[in-house]
């Protein structure tokens, strides 16, 4: 009996010897092993820092850029057309949108906004539709005149769909995917050109001319003629070096079918040309 007590013992003993030598070689084996590399840490992308605008920020992706827009509260996730993504993806809700660009074609409700914005950044050759044929610039007419762009009713969402991307300035209107709000008047500098920009103004004020020109800035809305009165509009003839029209005149309105109103009006025009 003690016998076979004694060789259950020594059995247990050389087990836990064993196991212990087993633990020491496998931890000699980890110590000595290559280590795994480790995993790269995720970067994330550069958020710009908007200088000239107050309303928006970008963040920027490899192939994709996000826009959030204060103006309307929602994000525009802009794909490259050249990325597998542009063809994968596609966002329509209520906080976010996604566009493949550059545009194909877009259209701009010119009833509340210029098209100027739009010819400064020299993408009018992409401009298929817009709300109103009373726009200044001469570009525009001449494309709507030879059918190059045509008038669709701002109210006819299923027309303004056939757009890549419809650009609106009253956020209240947004009813389709492709619907995209600029909000321009919101701000301070609106997309300005910055270096041409301020060389430009620069040059004006070093003119030692004793008269300046005078101008006087007009828009026609609701068969109504007025004078422009928002500061940034004054800014910019100041700064291109010249005069903005009295401030007696600018705060009268010409209705387009009184013929004394128009002849006042025309008055004032032949005033400043003569």
């Amino acid at each position: 009996m003690a016998a076979a007590a004694w060789s259950c013992l020594q059995a247990v003993l050389l087990w836990a010897t064993l196991w212990q030598v087993l633990l020491l070689l496998w931890s000699a084996a980890a110590a000595t092993a290559p280590a795994k590399p480790k995993a790269a840490p995720v970067v994330a992308g550069p958020v710009s820092k908007v200088e000239d605008a107050r309303m928006f920020q970008i963040y920027y992706g490899q192939n994709f850029k996000v826009i959030k827009n204060a103006g309307d509260g929602k994000s525009y996730l802009l794909m490259q057309n050249t990325s597998k993504m542009a063809s994968k993806t596609r966002y329509c809700t209520g906080r976010i949108k996604s566009f493949v660009v550059p545009l194909a074609n877009f259209s701009v409700d010119t009833t509340s906004a210029p098209v100027s914005f739009f010819e400064l950044l020299g993408v009018l050759e992409s401009l298929k539709g817009i709300t109103s044929n009373q726009v200044a610039s001469q570009c525009v007419l001449q494309s709507y005149t030879s059918g190059n762009v045509q008038l669709v009713n701002m109210t006819d969402a299923l027309a303004l769909s056939q757009f890549t991307a419809h650009f609106i300035s009253n956020t209240d209107e947004d009813k389709g995917c492709n619907f995209a709000a600029y909000v321009p008047f919101e701000e301070d500098t609106p997309l300005q050109i910055k270096s041409n920009y301020l060389c430009l103004s620069k040059a004006a004020a070093n003119l030692s001319t004793r008269f300046k020109p005078i101008v006087a800035w007009i828009e026609y809305t609701q068969g109504m003629w007025t004078f422009v009165k928002e500061s940034y509009n004054l800014q910019y003839v100041t700064d291109a070096g010249a005069e903005i029209v009295d401030a007696t005149i600018t705060n009268k309105r010409f209705n387009s079918s009184d013929p004394e109103d128009m002849d006042n009006f025309h008055a004032i025009l032949c005033w400043m040309w003569s």
